[in-house]
Formats: structure tokens, C-alpha cells, sequence
């Protein structure tokens, strides 16, 4: 069991952090920030040394209303305890970051966590309940290198948002992908992400996430590589609408669990733990969310040594694992919302229905394999009303942005109970 800390508070307005590579369309983030300054936003800029060589921190400030970072370094030193630290505040007090022009060099940077410039150095200091936006801008040739879509996916699975590359005409004289968004994209992306959703204050949340692990003997186990990420961005999305949270989550990597003062984590293994410890906080939750990949069956028998390999067949017998949801809905409150999983596949819509009504969840989100272990994919929600409005195709999103659906439409049928 963890107990994660992160204290801190908040303007009343949104706090904006806008982090600028150092790339020609940095003049596009300048128009970005202006707007966002004019819609009540409270927004601030860091900026790294090369993006000095193509924008003024002058005009930066300027738009923003606010004295421009551009080094981890103050000069001089401010009579302000805060001022000493430009590389921790306001990143930690930011509601969103949004990083634009998000060169090569830079989502390197980030992504591997080197904090030797103000703008990797501040997202390394950013809450966890930050939203985070990058924004691609580079060469075409660049943009295709194998490092670079690496540094992508791993931004992209710690729950960043990608706006971009467009494709078109570069300032390097190509074409082809690598230009950024335009201001009107990123704005409006940015407007989204610090609207106010259905809040869930003092609610608790319960959250099943991750894989199981069905050991046959010591070393080998049964399982799926269902990476945690879906349950990370429900817990986060959860906590920032005013909710305390309990995950319990399978065995995931250290970066897939979310971490907040108000997220409590209990890590297990195998289906049958995950179930037990479920159990014990089922009657406590008023929103329950089945997002774990459980595996549906287990060895038989455990082997307590790992034999060694032999010529020859090996047969294993499995026996079914128990239904989680199922199981717990059992004993449902009537006041109590229970939204469930269905990852088919293909098609699945029948399979979802019968899910839905078998294991008496209030909604279940079908989704599909490719999803597994990915930011993104396709999912489509079915509320327990048969009506077709009932069946909503989401299409492809990202998975932070399934989590605030998800949440939405708990918070909705709570209202209306």
C-alpha cells in the first residue's frame, strides 16, 4: 500500500505554462499565448536558449503579462523566495503545459528527463494532475528518425497530448510532415483542458487497473500486456475533479501508476488478490471503474520451483479465474455507479451488451487489442438504457481523454439518481 504526496495550491484562474523550443514556428506560440491571455487565462512562458534566437523573451512578456523564464539560473538573485527557483514555480502550480514548439532536440530532453534547460527542467517539475500538451515542429527527415518517434511514444504513454505535425510546406525548403499546429488548434485544445468538468468533490473513486500475473510456477506466469496507463489517467482525471482514489493495480511499470496526496495505491498480483482486495473497499466507493486486463483463467497447480526444460509436451491445465465485476456487483448499492470494460478483438458490440447487463454494470467502454499498452484507440460507450442513444461511438482518442468521458458520464448518472 502507497500513499503519495503532492501539496500545493492554485490560483482561481487556469495557470498556463507554455514551454518554447527553439524552432522557426515559435513565432506561431506567440499568437497562441496572446489569445489565451485575452480568454481570462493566466498564462506563462519559459523559453529555451535557442528559442531566444528566434523570438524576443520581450515579446513574450509582452503578450503574456508576465516576466519570461529563460534560465535555471536567476539574475540576479529576487527577493522572492519563489524567484530563486524559475524552475519550480510556476511549473509547480501549472494546470496545464503546453510545449510549442516541441522540437526534436527537446522532446529528447523531456522525454529522458534531463532537466540542462529551463523548459525540460520545468516539465519535470509540473504536478501530476497537469495536463500536458506537446506540439511536433521539425524536419520532415527529422521527424522520421526512429529516436525521435521513440521519445514520441514515450511522452505519449506517460499521458501527453499530441497536436501535430501538419504536412506541408517547411522553412528548410521541404515538404512534408513537420509543421506545427496552427494557433487556432492549440488554443482551442488548451480552452478544453481548463473547462471545468462534472466535479466529483469529497466522491470516492475505485479504480481496477493494469494486468494480473497467473504464476504456473516460479518464474512463468500467464498474462497480458495491458500496460496500467487507462487506470493512471482515470485516477488522475478523478483527483482533479475533487475525488479521493484508491487503484488497485496489477503489475505495471512504476511510471504507469499516477501519484497525488489523494490517490492511494494497493499493488497486487494475481486475479484472486486483486478480487480480495477489492472486496474490502467496494462498500466504501461511489464510483467503481473495472479497467483491469484480469486474466480470464489461472494454472490449475502452482509449481513451487521452476522445472527445467524437457524434450517433449508440456500440459498445463487452467481453471477459470473469477469474474471481478461480476463478483463485486453482487453486492452493489443502489447508489453506487459501476462502469466496466469490454475489450474485444473485433466487432464485440453484442458481447459488450450482454457484459453489460450479465455483470449489472451502469455503463461498460468497448474497446479493442490495440489499445493495449497504447496512449490512444477506439472505444465506444454503452449506457445500461436501451435506448440507440444509449450506444455512443467515441471514435479514436487519446486515453486522458476517455477518462474524462468515462467520468463525465458517472458524474451525470450520480446527478440524476
Amino acid at each position: 500500500m502507497e500513499r503519495n504526496q503532492n501539496k500545493g495550491t492554485h490560483s482561481k484562474r487556469p495557470l498556463i505554462l507554455a514551454g518554447i523550443g527553439g524552432g522557426v514556428a515559435a513565432y506561431k506560440a506567440v499568437e497562441v499565448v496572446s489569445a489565451l491571455r485575452q480568454r481570462g487565462v493566466d498564462v506563462h512562458v519559459a523559453m529555451s536558449e535557442a528559442a531566444c534566437r528566434f523570438v524576443t523573451p520581450l515579446t513574450f512578456s509582452a503578450v503574456s503579462g508576465h516576466r519570461v523564464l529563460t534560465t535555471i539560473f536567476p539574475q540576479p538573485l529576487s527577493d522572492d523566495p519563489e524567484g530563486n527557483y524559475p524552475h519550480l514555480y510556476p511549473a509547480t502550480r501549472a494546470d496545464v503545459f503546453v510545449l510549442m514548439p516541441a522540437t526534436a532536440n527537446t522532446i529528447g530532453h523531456v522525454a529522458q528527463g534531463l532537466g540542462h534547460d529551463i523548459v525540460p527542467a520545468c516539465a519535470l517539475s509540473l504536478p501530476p494532475a497537469c495536463r500536458k500538451v506537446f506540439c511536433p515542429s521539425m524536419n520532415t527527415e527529422m521527424w522520421m528518425q526512429d529516436a525521435v518517434r521513440n521519445n514520441v511514444r514515450i511522452l505519449e504513454n506517460r499521458g501527453w497530448r499530441r497536436l501535430g505535425p501538419e504536412t506541408g510546406a517547411l522553412a528548410c525548403g521541404m515538404e512534408g510532415p513537420g509543421r506545427m499546429t496552427e494557433p487556432e488548434e492549440i488554443i482551442e485544445t488548451v480552452l478544453n483542458l481548463t473547462q471545468p468538468r462534472y466535479p466529483l468533490p469529497r466522491k470516492r473513486v475505485l479504480i481496477l487497473s493494469g494486468p494480473t500475473h497467473e504464476y504456473m510456477d516460479a518464474v512463468r506466469y500467464i498474462g497480458n500486456p495491458s500496460s496500467g496507463l487507462m487506470g493512471k489517467e482515470l485516477a488522475l482525471e478523478a483527483v482533479r475533479r475533487g475525488a479521493d482514489v484508491t487503484l488497485i493495480s496489477g503489475p505495471v511499470h512504476e511510471a504507469n501508476l499516477p501519484r497525488h496526496e489523494h490517490i492511494r495505491i494497493e499493488r497486487v498480483t494475481h486475479g484472486e488478490e486483486m478480487i480480495k482486495t477489492a472486496a474490502k473497499q467496494m462498500d466504501k466507493a461511489d464510483i467503481v471503474v473495472y479497467a483491469a486486463a484480469v486474466a480470464d483463467y489461472k494454472p490449475a497447480h502452482i509449481l513451487k520451483d521452476k522445472p527445467p526444460k524437457q524434450e517433449g509436451e508440456w500440459d498445463l491445465r487452467l481453471v477459470p479465474n473469477p469474474d471481478i465485476a461480476a463478483t463485486l456487483n453482487k453486492t452493489k448499492r443502489a447508489n453506487q455507479i459501476t462502469i466496466g470494460f469490454s475489450l474485444q478483438s473485433s466487432g464485440g458490440h453484442e458481447t459488450a451488451q450482454s457484459k453489460l447487463k450479465q455483470k449489472h454494470l451502469d455503463a461498460i467502454v468497448l474497446n479493442h487489442v490495440d489499445v493495449m499498452a497504447a496512449h490512444s484507440g477506439a472505444f465506444t460507450y454503452m449506457a445500461r438504457d436501451a435506448a440507440p442513444e444509449a450506444i455512443v461511438e467515441w471514435g479514436t482518442i487519446s486515453k486522458g481523454e476517455c477518462a474524462e468521458r468515462i467520468l463525465d458520464e458517472a458524474a451525470k448518472i450520480l446527478e440524476a439518481q
